[in-house]
């Protein structure tokens, strides 16, 4: 099995995990990873906000959570592709 799609599937499932068990101390940098990528794309003009409750942050909309699954999924491709290249001799195996 090529390390690049294994790496991938581990980046993509710690995201997963994070996003879905948020620790208090990460709690800053996930709604970070969540709103950044939805400020950019709802800059370039999509509806990726749902409605907002009075005083309160606007939660993400279906579109706006597939731009996140998507953003992650190409950053983490791209790290997975980097440490691949780096490391061009590792392989895994199936045993």
């Amino acid at each position: 099995m090529n390390l690049r799609w294994v790496l991938w599937g581990v980046l993509l499932a710690m995201q997963a995990l994070t996003l879905v068990a948020r620790p208090d101390a990460l709690a800053p940098a996930v709604a970070g990873s969540i709103y950044l990528p939805l400020m950019v794309a709802n800059a370039a003009g999509l509806p990726v906000y749902g409605r907002a409750e009075s005083g309160g942050w606007a939660a993400p909309s279906v579109l706006g959570w597939c731009v996140v699954a998507v953003f992650w999924a190409l950053v983490w491709w791209g790290v997975a592709t980097l440490v691949a290249r780096l490391l061009p001799g590792a392989r895994l195996r199936a045993s």
